[in-house]
């Protein structure tokens, strides 16, 4: 069973089983209405469902089995397209939590279903498609979901790039921290940590330039990372710093350097 995992899942009698031909994509539909349209779309009068639903606060109902069956609501469309209602009219734009539900399913949808990370316009294309763009093979709703809701596609794509790859944190590594740690770790223990993560940082690019070698990555900065550091102040790329202010410690203009060079940020 292909259920989204955060949705509500509300099976309804309207569906065809195991009728799905093809993943193409995503459907963006208006309900024009409020509140679940679920009591209708289980109501066999009716004749019309939609595989997913998201109300203006970003609560996602699912009403079909959207791997193998299809919901009725583009016509033609169906067996190749999963569709999505969207709580309100036409005259409304999405709200930013149902952008942000639209996005959900649609990272969903990249993952099991393979859609790519695109808006289209079109009927055949892999992506994420609009009702009206169907004309009178997808039921003849050119005003589905509105003028104001086609363009948010671009909106809730960005938002689904986001979801399927979160960029990377920012990461800080402070120059305090690290004399802090260079004095308490050389005078510890062998293996005495201060500030681990960071230091991880530091000696991962002190690695990766070649001046620490790769064993004694771990977290502790004793006197070899030290030495290292020093070698990197000395160095054309660290600042050329001689004497004194070449003592491995680090001040903010070398570590600014080092971290411009491996994806970090110094900080005081």
């Amino acid at each position: 069973m292909t259920h989204m995992p955060g949705a509500i899942y509300r099976p309804v009698v309207n569906f065809h089983p195991n009728g799905v031909k093809e993943h193409r994509g995503l459907v963006l539909h208006v309900q024009v209405g409020n509140n679940s349209p679920f009591g209708w779309f289980n109501n066999p009068v009716a004749q019309a469902s939609s595989d997913f639903w998201v109300s203006k606060t970003g609560v996602i109902e699912q009403y079909v089995n959207t791997g193998v069956d299809y919901a009725w609501a583009q016509a033609a469309g169906n067996p190749y397209y999963a569709s999505v209602e969207t709580e309100g009219h036409p005259d409304e734009p999405l709200t930013a939590a149902q952008i942000e539900g639209v996005a959900k399913i649609y990272a969903w949808g990249h993952g099991e279903f393979a859609w790519p990370l695109v808006v289209v316009d079109s009927t055949t294309a892999h992506g994420l498609t609009y009702h009206g763009v169907g004309g009178a093979a997808w039921g003849g709703h050119p005003g589905c979901p509105g003028d104001l809701r086609k363009p948010q596609r671009a909106a809730i794509m960005a938002r689904a790039v986001a979801l399927v790859a979160p960029p990377a944190p920012h990461r800080n590594v402070s120059v305090a921290h690290m004399v802090t740690a260079m004095k308490r770790d050389a005078a510890g223990p062998q293996g005495h940590v201060t500030y681990k993560t960071e230091a991880l940082l530091l000696e991962g690019a002190l690695a990766a330039e070649g001046l620490l070698a790769k064993k004694w990555v771990d977290g502790s900065l004793g006197t070899k990372s030290r030495d290292a550091y020093e070698a990197w102040q000395r160095s054309k790329a660290g600042g050329s710093y001689t004497g004194t202010a070449a003592d491995g410690y680090p001040g903010i203009k070398s570590l600014g350097r080092l971290g411009a060079r491996h994806g970090f940020t110094a900080i005081a």
